[in-house]
């Protein structure tokens, strides 16, 4: 799953759009040992009761990066985007520790927004319908993996 072969790692929720970000946000503050918002070449941290609208300063035509820490483990999210997706690089995940920090993220988004939270591989196209590596789904508790 975390073998490094030049392509990212994606995890999405199914079925959101860009009007989930708020909630994910919010979760996030709450749970997230870190996040960091990047617009252009600016960085700040956001506090868990810090309660600023990043997702306000985007300008049109350009992009920032919410960057979210569990544990050791960095995850970003390239905005606007529709639909909630975070990417990370496999080469960073090194250990059991790293893998749980994964697990422990992907759990907290699908939480976030009640839907199941699947990391896939991503290709060059961008094309999503992958088998996913590992799921997990709210409604259930569970999570599978391949």
């Amino acid at each position: 799953m975390f073998y490094v072969d030049g392509s990212l790692r994606d995890i999405t929720v199914t079925d959101t759009d860009d009007t989930h970000w708020n909630q994910v946000l919010r979760h996030l503050r709450a749970t997230a040992d870190q996040l960091t918002w990047y617009n252009g070449p600016e960085a700040h941290d956001i506090a868990p009761d810090d309660t600023e609208d990043p997702f306000a300063t985007i300008e049109d035509g350009c992009t920032a990066t919410l960057a979210v820490r569990y544990g050791h483990t960095w995850l970003s999210a390239h905005l606007p985007v529709d639909g909630i997706e975070f990417s990370l690089w496999p080469d960073s995940i090194e250990d059991g520790t790293h893998v749980a920090d994964v697990l422990r993220f992907l759990t907290e988004l699908g939480t976030a927004c009640g839907r199941p939270a699947v990391l896939t591989a991503e290709t060059v196209t961008g094309h999503h319908q992958l088998p996913p590596l590992i799921t997990y789904d709210p409604a259930t508790g569970t999570t599978t993996h391949l």
